[in-house]
């Protein structure tokens, strides 16, 4: 158990306990985290320090060999919740006021909360909020992740061409970093009009002569999350194209300019913005400007004009404007950025970031 991270919880903690599922905030607070089924298990951690697992006895042995040093309750599948309920009261939690994580099941935790007398809040920013200042050691784990990342995109842009899969492209992407000892948990290969949604989640189009591809991946490493995206054109790039690629181009530019220790962060989605709604692509950006990241993909800090607070040194978080045209195309460029140790803006990813025109009958 990660002592430390969890002494950092309790004296930040308002409520009596937190309730954590199977999830990349367990593997942060316990160096593990296993399957989650319907069958409730959770980490709960409470105000005063002490903790405990709790899990379906199906994961009794695994979770001790995995966090010898976390007192563990089981309970069987012929129990039921009965014995989850008795084991709460058991450790004077009936009645009070418990957080729950990401991940946490609500068809579980409602049962708990009515029979257990539990009042549930949301401690998702909590938890965000523990691991929102990356140290040195995580620091440097997020530049080797961002490293393998970049590696992936000059061997992407060497096979892309006409006639091949968004699949063919993710595969590539996936078995470059993994040599690197790095995992992906997600891409995208948007190519042509998938490109307008922002988390297309398919791989089947096949790649034509002047599509648009927005490529976004990253990966994990020693932990630590990558995160980015380019933009290339197959072949050929319309008038259109490429105006919209440097009016990105300078949108990013300019938030990252913004993001400096102690910026106001919603300044830094509006320097972006300002860019693109100045032109007639004005709505084109639906979302925010950026995301933390860390031990997730998305986490604390959210690059946008609700979160009231400054850049801090040891913040981690991601630039990435775009322009999306329904049925037409889209476009993103997005590089991670860290107010380092020294309290300057570094950009963690170092790939091209100059329009590429892909020439695949030249290779």
């Amino acid at each position: 158990m990660r002592t430390d991270y969890i002494k950092r919880l309790t004296e930040m903690m308002d409520v009596d306990a937190v309730l954590i599922s199977p999830s990349e905030e367990l593997r942060f607070f316990a160096g593990f985290s296993p399957m989650q089924c319907e069958r409730f298990q959770a980490l709960f951690i409470k105000r005063d320090g002490s903790f405990f697992y709790l899990c379906n006895v199906l994961y009794g042995d695994e979770i001790e060999a995995a966090m010898p040093d976390c007192p563990r309750y089981t309970w069987h599948d012929n129990e039921g919740m009965e014995k989850v309920y008795a084991i709460l009261r058991e450790q004077g939690l009936a009645g009070k006021t418990i957080g729950v994580n990401s991940t946490a099941q609500a068809f579980n935790v409602l049962d708990i909360a009515k029979n257990c007398d539990i009042k549930l809040v949301n401690s998702k920013p909590l938890l965000e909020e523990v691991r929102i200042i990356k140290s040195h050691e995580e620091l440097e784990n997020m530049r080797r992740s961002a490293a393998v990342a970049d590696s992936v995109f000059e061997k992407v842009c060497a096979m892309i061409r006409p006639g091949i899969t968004e699949g063919d492209v993710r595969d590539v992407i996936i078995s470059t970093m993994e040599k690197q000892g790095g995992s992906n948990f997600d891409c995208i290969v948007a190519s042509g009009p998938n490109g307008a949604y922002g988390h297309y989640n398919s791989f089947d189009r096949v790649i034509e002569e002047g599509d648009c591809i927005v490529l976004d991946w990253g990966c994990v490493l020693n932990e630590m999350t990558s995160d980015m995206s380019r933009t290339v054109f197959v072949g050929s790039v319309t008038d259109e194209q490429r105006k919209i690629y440097e009016l990105v181009d300078r949108a990013q530019l300019a938030a990252e300019a913004a993001a400096v220790e102690g910026a106001w962060i919603p300044d830094i989605d509006v320097a972006a913005r300002e860019i693109l709604d100045a032109t007639e692509y004005k709505g084109t950006l639906p979302n925010r400007v950026g995301h933390g990241i860390g031990y997730s993909v998305h986490e604390g800090p959210y690059i946008n004009q609700i979160n009231p607070r400054r850049l801090e040194r040891g913040m981690c978080f991601s630039i990435e404007p775009g322009v999306y045209l329904p049925g037409k195309f889209g476009m993103r460029i997005e590089n991670i950025v860290c107010i380092n140790e020294n309290g300057e803006t570094e950009v963690l990813n170092k790939a091209d970031r100059s329009l590429r025109v892909i020439d695949w009958w030249k290779k």
